[in-house]
C-alpha cells in the first residue's frame, strides 16, 4: 500500500532476555493498511486469534507454530495524553492557576510537635491541577521552597562511622471528592500529631480549612543507599531501588488517631526504575494492586511524572479512580463536580513529619474532544467537496499601486478561503490556499546581517468573522493601519463582490522563526527553526476603521509549548488559555486547537467554547448559533510586504447543526459547480465542475444584461469530475470587455450559477 510510505516515523520496540524475546509495534499503520483494504480490524472489544511461528535455518525453514490463544482489544485503546509535556519545563503549566499556596516552613514557624520540615526542596510552596476528561486524565503539579527538588538526599544517616545517604520520598495530591470537608480523612491530622495546616488553623489563621479526603494520588521513590551501606545496590547501582504510582481511598480513616482502613485504589511500579527514569517517565503500565480486583485486569494505564529545579510534574489516569468508586455506588468526577484538593509531603527529612497545605479547590470540567471532522495531515482531500465560500485575486507586480499593501509573493497570498461549523464539536475549521507553495516555512523575513543574507519565517493568519452578518458594524476590512488593503483598494475601483467584512472577531495562527545563523537571535545549537506558535481570538469590534484607532481585546491566547519544526507544520491537542480581557476565560481548562500545512494551504481548527463565553459575558449575546449567516475574510500579516496586509473580499458561512464526514461524502455524490479561480482573471480562468452520472450538460458564460458570451460544454457528460478554461472570448473569438460575468451549469433539472470578475 504505497499510501504508507511516507515521512512519518512509527514505534517499535524489541530486546533479548536469556530464553525470550519481548516485541512492541505502533499499531497506526496495520490499521490504515486494512481500512485501506475496507476492513475494520483492531476495533474496540474485538477478540482476536493468535498464535507464533518461528523461521529459522537451523530446521532448514521448517517453521516451528504453536496452538492458538485469543486476546482482546481493549474496550478503549489507551490513550498517551498530551495536554501537559512532562519534560521537567514548567512553561506548560503558567496557563494554569495556583490553586494552593503554602507557607514556608522555616526554623521557628512551628513548635516542635508539629511535622514540619525546615528542608525547602521537600516543603511545599504553590500546588496546582486540572482534570481533563477527554484524555483521562489527573494533572497535578507541586512547586517546592527550594531546589533540587529531585534527588533529595532526605534520608540521611550513618553506617559504621561514615556518612550516608539516599533519596526517598512520597508526594500526594489529596482530593476532598465530595467537596465536604467533614467527610473523609482530616488533613489537620496525621499519625495522631499536627500538621502544619492543623497547627497553623489551631491559631485561628485563614485559609487553612480541612481538606477532607476521600482520596489521594501519589509518586513515590526509594533511592539505594551510597556505600558501604549493604543496601547500596552494588556495582549495577542507578541511585533508584524503586518508583511508583499510587492512589489511595483514606475515606475511612480516623483523624485525630490515623486510625481506620485505608485501600489501595490502585498501584504501579516502573520496571527497571533508574536515575534518569526517577527524573521523568511517560507511559502506559498495568494495576499491579488494588483491593478492588476488577481493577487488575490486565490493561494498562497512563501515568507519567518529570521533576524540575524546584517542582514535581504529574499525570494519572481518571477512569481508574472513576472506576474504583462507582464499584463502591459513588458518583464522583461528575461534570462540574468541585473538588478540594491539598498536597501531601512524606519524607524522612523530618523524620516522616507530614508537610501538608491548606486546602484548594479545582472543577471537574465538560468532557472535551478533539474534534475530527478534518484530519490535520497537511492534505487537503477531506476540504474538496467543501464549497469554496471566498476567492481572492492574485497580487501580481502591477494591481495594486504603491500605497497598498499587497505582497507579491505567492506563498502568503490568499487564493481561495473555505469554513465550516460543526455546532455539535463546538468548533470552527477553516482553510486558506495561497496562490504559491510551500506555503510553509515561508522565509518571509529576509534581511542581511553584518553583509549575510539571513532569513527567518514569520506569519499571522487570520480568519476575520462578522459575527452579526451586518458589514457596518465591527471592523472595517477595507483599512487596516491607515492603508487599503487588495480588497479596499479593489472596492474604491468600483469592483464588485468586494463588501467591507465589518468584523466583530478575528481567528489566528501565527508563528516567528529563529533566524538563519550568524543572527545573535539564531536559536544556538538547539535551533528547531521556530521561536513560537500560537492561536489568537480578538475582539475587532470596537476599531475604528481608516484609523487603525480605538481598542481591540484579547478573547483567548494559547501557545504551543516548545515548539519545532514539526509542530509549526502540524499540530492538534489541548491548550489552557493563557490570556484574555475576560479573566474567567484563563480558567486552568484545556481547550482544542489545531493546524496542519500543505503545500499551498493552510488548514485550521478551533474550539468556539471561549469564543462563544467571551461574547456571551460582554454583550449577553449567543454567537455562531446553527441558523446564523457569518460574514467571513481572510486576512494575512508577513514581513514580506513590510507588514502590509493582504485581504480578501467577504463570504458568508452558514452555520448548520453539524458537518459530519458522511455529510461531505454525499456532497462529492452530487452536481457541483466551483468557483472559478483566479478570480478576478485576466485573461484565463478556471472553472471546474462534477457530475455525479452520465448527464446533458451544458456550461454557458452570460454577462451582466443576461446575453449569452460563450458555450463551454454542450453535450453528454459522463459520470467525473472536469476542468475548463475561459480565455475572455465569446463564441466568435472576440475579446470581451471588463466587467461582472456569471457562468451556468445545468443538467436535467439540476441548475448552478456562480458569477466572477474580468479585470483587465
Amino acid at each position: 500500500d504505497e499510501s504508507l510510505v511516507t515521512d512519518d516515523r512509527y514505534w517499535m520496540g524489541h530486546a533479548w532476555g536469556f530464553d525470550f524475546l519481548e516485541m512492541g509495534l505502533e499499531m497506526d499503520m496495520i490499521q490504515q493498511y486494512w481500512k485501506n483494504k475496507g476492513k475494520k480490524y483492531f476495533q474496540q472489544g474485538d477478540v482476536i486469534g493468535l498464535a507464533s511461528m518461528i523461521e529459522t535455518p537451523a530446521d532448514d525453514w521448517g517453521v516451528d507454530l504453536t496452538p492458538r490463544g485469543e486476546m482482546t482489544w481493549p474496550a478503549k485503546p489507551p490513550v498517551k495524553p498530551t495536554t501537559i509535556q512532562f519534560d521537567g519545563d514548567d512553561s506548560d503549566w503558567e496557563g494554569f492557576p495556583v490553586a494552593v499556596e503554602a507557607p514556608d516552613n522555616v526554623d521557628g514557624l512551628f513548635p516542635a510537635e508539629v511535622g514540619a520540615a525546615v528542608t525547602d526542596n521537600v516543603d511545599v510552596k504553590e500546588v496546582k491541577a486540572f482534570i481533563n476528561p477527554a484524555e483521562d486524565a489527573v494533572y497535578w503539579f507541586v512547586r517546592f521552597w527550594g531546589g533540587p527538588a529531585w534527588p533529595n538526599v532526605a534520608d540521611q544517616r550513618e553506617y559504621e562511622g561514615v556518612p550516608i545517604n539516599r533519596s526517598r520520598g512520597y508526594y500526594h495530591l489529596l482530593m476532598d471528592l465530595d467537596n465536604d470537608p467533614s467527610t473523609g480523612w482530616n488533613s489537620h491530622y496525621y499519625e495522631a500529631h499536627y500538621t502544619p495546616v492543623g497547627y497553623l488553623n489551631s491559631q485561628g489563621i485563614a485559609g487553612t480549612d480541612n481538606i477532607g479526603a476521600e482520596t489521594y494520588l501519589m509518586w513515590g521513590s526509594t533511592g539505594w543507599f551510597t556505600a558501604p551501606h549493604p543496601d547500596s545496590g552494588g556495582i549495577k547501582n542507578s541511585g533508584i531501588k524503586q518508583v511508583e504510582y499510587y492512589a489511595a481511598d483514606v475515606s475511612g480513616i480516623v483523624s485525630e488517631t490515623d486510625a481506620g482502613v485505608d485501600f489501595d485504589i490502585y498501584g504501579t511500579e516502573i520496571t527497571d526504575p533508574d536515575s534518569s527514569l526517577a527524573f521523568a517517565h511517560n507511559g502506559m503500565l498495568p494495576v499491579l494492586e488494588s483491593s478492588d480486583s476488577t481493577l487488575v485486569n490486565g490493561e494498562l494505564y497512563w501515568n507519567a511524572h518529570a521533576w524540575g529545579f524546584d517542582f514535581l510534574e504529574m499525570g494519572q489516569p481518571l477512569s481508574l479512580l472513576k472506576k474504583y468508586w462507582m464499584n463502591r455506588g459513588e458518583q464522583y468526577f461528575k461534570e462540574g463536580d468541585i473538588i478540594g484538593i491539598a498536597c501531601m509531603i512524606e519524607t524522612p527529612a523530618d523524620d516522616w513529619g507530614v508537610d501538608l497545605t491548606p486546602r484548594g479547590q479545582i472543577m471537574v470540567p465538560s468532557t472535551k474532544v478533539r474534534p475530527s471532522s478534518i484530519d490535520f495531515d497537511g492534505m487537503d482531500d477531506d476540504w474538496t467537496a467543501l464549497p469554496t465560500l471566498v476567492e481572492a485575486p492574485d497580487n501580481v507586480d502591477g494591481l495594486f499601486p504603491a500605497e497598498v499593501g499587497a505582497a507579491v509573493t505567492d506563498n502568503v497570498d490568499v487564493k481561495e478561503v473555505k469554513a465550516f461549523i460543526n455546532d455539535s464539536e463546538n468548533a470552527i475549521y477553516w482553510f486558506l490556499r495561497f496562490w504559491g507553495g510551500p506555503a510553509w516555512p515561508n522565509k518571509a523575513d529576509q534581511r542581511e546581517y553584518e553583509g549575510v543574507p539571513i532569513n527567518r519565517s514569520r506569519g499571522y493568519y487570520h480568519l476575520l468573522l462578522d459575527l452579526d452578518n451586518d458589514p457596518t458594524t465591527g471592523w472595517n476590512s477595507h483599512y487596516y493601519e491607515a492603508h487599503y488593503t487588495p480588497v479596499g483598494y479593489l472596492n474604491s475601483q468600483g469592483i464588485a463582490a468586494t463588501d467591507n467584512i465589518g468584523a466583530e472577531t478575528y481567528l489566528m495562527w501565527g508563528s516567528t522563526g529563529w533566524f538563519t545563523a550568524p543572527h545573535p537571535d539564531s536559536g544556538g545549537i538547539k535551533n528547531t527553526g521556530i521561536k513560537n506558535i500560537e492561536y489568537y481570538a480578538a475582539d475587532v469590534s470596537g476599531i475604528v476603521s481608516e484609523t487603525d484607532a480605538g481598542t481591540d481585546y484579547d478573547i483567548y491566547g494559547s501557545e504551543v509549548v516548545q515548539p519545532d519544526s514539526a509542530t509549526a507544520m502540524k499540530f492538534n491537542g489541548m491548550l489552557p488559555c493563557l490570556d484574555s480581557s475576560d479573566s474567567t476565560l484563563v480558567d486552568g481548562q484545556v481547550y482544542w486547537n489545531a493546524h496542519a500545512w500543505g503545500f499551498d494551504f493552510l488548514e485550521m481548527g478551533q474550539s468556539l467554547e471561549l469564543i462563544k463565553r467571551y461574547w456571551k459575558n460582554k454583550e449577553g449575546i449567543d454567537v455562531c448559533q446553527p441558523g446564523d449567516v457569518i460574514g467571513i475574510a481572510a486576512m494575512v500579516e508577513t514581513p514580506a510586504d513590510d507588514w502590509g496586509v493582504d485581504m480578501t473580499p467577504r463570504g458568508e458561512l452558514n452555520v448548520t447543526t453539524g458537518v459530519a464526514i458522511s455529510d461531505r461524502v454525499s456532497l462529492a455524490q452530487r452536481f457541483i459547480l466551483e468557483n472559478n479561480y483566479p478570480n478576478p482573471f485576466n485573461p484565463v480562468t478556471t472553472i471546474r465542475y462534477n457530475i455525479p452520472k452520465q448527464a446533458n450538460v451544458t456550461l454557458i458564460i452570460y454577462n451582466a444584461l443576461g446575453q449569452k458570451v460563450r458555450t463551454l460544454v454542450n453535450g453528454k457528460v459522463p459520470k467525473g469530475k472536469y476542468t475548463v478554461k475561459w480565455n475572455a472570448t465569446d463564441d466568435f473569438g472576440q475579446v470581451v470587455a471588463n466587467g461582472v460575468y456569471f457562468y451556468k451549469l445545468e443538467a436535467g433539472d439540476v441548475k448552478l450559477t456562480r458569477k466572477m470578475i474580468l479585470l483587465k
